[in-house]
């Protein structure tokens, strides 16, 4: 497995790349718009449904769920992703009980690993309603399938 610096120093590679081979520059960034919007869509639905005001709460009453070694989960591909969204990653861990990709502001990151967008907690989970829980499950859905297209032409590169 490789370490989290390197990873980081890998995506940054590969972003540079990818406006070398013009074969796949379209049809990434074509991608990379649909899941700007669905990405918004997830956050409005994490809003509407009250979960961002529960993490942010119990981030400051407790220990987040983003526990350390987390960041190990992320792909080059899926990190180079984010760096194409015009994320910034952080220089160093701030904790290192916890993600390194955890800020004061929450997760740094926009495209999630799958075990990120999946987990849910039981004390969101006994907040959210049924139809809220489907709502955002559908778009995380979207927003997984777009990164797996994403993150497939990127193997490529």
């Amino acid at each position: 497995m490789l370490p989290i610096y390197r990873k980081i120093h890998l995506a940054k590679e590969k972003k540079e790349k990818i406006f070398q081979k013009s074969e796949y520059f379209s049809e990434i960034f074509q991608l990379l718009e649909e899941l700007k919007k669905v990405i918004n869509d997830v956050q409005k639905e994490r809003l509407k449904t009250g979960m961002t005001n529960i993490c942010a709460q119990c981030a400051m009453e407790s220990k987040p769920c983003c526990g350390s070694e987390i960041e190990n989960k992320y792909s080059v591909e899926l990190l180079t992703i984010n760096l194409l969204l015009g994320i910034s990653f952080p220089r160093k861990e701030k904790n290192i009980e916890m993600c390194f990709f955890l800020t004061e502001k929450g997760c740094s990151l926009l495209a999630r690993d799958v075990f990120c967008i999946n987990f849910i907690c039981e004390k969101i989970k006994s907040q959210l309603s049924p139809l809220g829980l489907k709502n955002l499950r559908e778009f995380e859905g979207l927003q997984l399938n777009l990164q797996f297209k994403i993150e497939e032409i990127l193997k490529k590169i």
